[in-house]
């Protein structure tokens, strides 16, 4: 189970998932149980118990994950001309999004996609284009073919 739940890297927003997959632990063991039965009656109470017992091993590991990947956000500012715009890069997931602000109350989503760590930078991927993050300063991006020297917001 703990190799499971590495592979699905669950992220603090994703606890709603855990619903579809204690459902398939239940459903496995409960299917394992039922045909045990009509060969050997002793046996598949395991396979019942079991079926508890999964659950909570399940759920510890789970909240175990989230706990020590927790979830943290970065936030950046730049200016383009006169077009203000916010590149915020989140860590589990690994994600980033830049949005365009229009007012103070309103922004517009430029782009959203996956980040992955190459060396020293960060590679920012979307479906649109590919960037690279490095000691805040923002090169690749579609609006601007120079180099973006990058503010962080506290």
């Amino acid at each position: 189970m703990k190799y499971c739940i590495s592979n699905i890297k669950p992220d603090p927003f994703m606890s709603v998932g855990v619903e579809s997959y204690r459902l398939k632990i239940f459903g496995v063991n409960i299917l394992i149980g039922i045909i045990i039965f009509f060969f050997r009656k002793r046996l598949s109470i395991l396979f019942f118990a079991n079926t508890i017992i999964c659950y909570w091993i399940f759920l510890f590991f789970w909240n175990s994950w989230i706990e020590n990947h927790p979830y943290s956000s970065t936030e950046y500012s730049f200016q383009i001309e006169n077009r203000k715009f916010v590149l915020g890069i989140e860590r589990n997931p690994n994600t980033f999004g830049i949005d365009e602000v229009i007012s103070e109350l309103k922004d517009s989503l430029i782009t959203v996609g996956m980040h992955k760590k190459v060396g020293d930078s960060l590679k920012l991927t979307s479906m649109q284009e590919t960037m690279y993050f490095y000691n805040n300063t923002l090169s690749g991006f579609s609006q601007s073919p120079n180099a973006i020297e990058l503010n962080k917001i506290e």
